[in-house]
C-alpha cells in the first residue's frame, strides 16, 4: 500500500474504530446499569470523527 492510500485509510480506520467503541460502549452500560460508558464512548467517537471530516473537507477542497 502506498504512502498516498494510508493517508486516506486511516481516518476512515479511526471513524470505525470509533463506531465499536459505541457498541463498547452500550454492551457495558447494559453490565453496568450505568451511562457512564456509553457518555465516554459517544464522546471517544466523536473525537475519532473528526480527522474522517477533516480529511473529506480537504479532499473537496483540492478537488475545486
Amino acid at each position: 500500500m502506498n504512502h498516498r492510500n494510508a493517508c486516506h485509510h486511516r481516518p476512515l480506520r479511526l471513524w470505525l474504530a470509533g463506531q465499536a467503541t459505541i457498541l463498547a460502549g452500550a454492551a457495558a452500560m447494559s453490565w453496568m446499569h450505568s451511562f457512564v460508558p456509553m457518555a465516554l464512548a459517544g464522546s471517544a467517537a466523536l473525537m475519532m470523527t473528526v480527522p474522517l471530516v477533516k480529511s473529506l473537507a480537504t479532499a473537496r477542497r483540492v478537488r475545486r
